[in-house]
């Protein structure tokens, strides 16, 4: 097993800090905000989200909260592989950044499969949200 790390993109948020936070930290909150499309992929309840993106079942439960700058989750449901992800909100002078960061524990054969495809995973989920949290 090898760790691996992804940073994604920072995103613009026309929103305070807190209010990103407050979202975040109940994810039942977020359920009316998720795009049509999206919609029948995504489970959700107040710690845990669970959807299918690219032929995959990905679940996050929320395991530590640090108010109003980060939100970490790990891997939850029926998840091939070990992760952790941290949902990093930078207060601005006018709303905030949101940006992602994944630490998985792959396997060589899982790596090989998906390991490129993480960075675009994430940075698609951060745009996803963002355009959600934008409207």
């Amino acid at each position: 097993m090898g760790n691996t790390q992804i940073t994604g993109d920072a995103r613009y948020i026309n929103k305070p800090a807190t209010v990103v936070y407050d979202l975040f930290s109940d994810f039942s909150k977020f359920a009316d905000r998720l795009p049509e499309d999206k919609k029948d992929s995504v489970e959700i309840t107040k710690d845990t989200i669970l959807a299918k993106a690219q032929g995959m079942q990905l679940g996050v439960q929320v395991v530590r909260r640090e108010e109003p700058t980060l939100i970490v989750m790990e891997q939850y449901g029926n998840v091939p592989f070990t992760f952790n992800l941290n949902l990093n909100i930078r207060p601005l002078e006018e709303g905030c950044e949101l940006q992602l960061q994944l630490d998985a524990e792959l396997n060589m054969m899982i790596k090989m499969m998906i390991g490129g495809k993480l960075k675009d995973f994430v940075n698609q989920f951060t745009e996803q949200l963002a355009e959600g949290l934008n409207r």
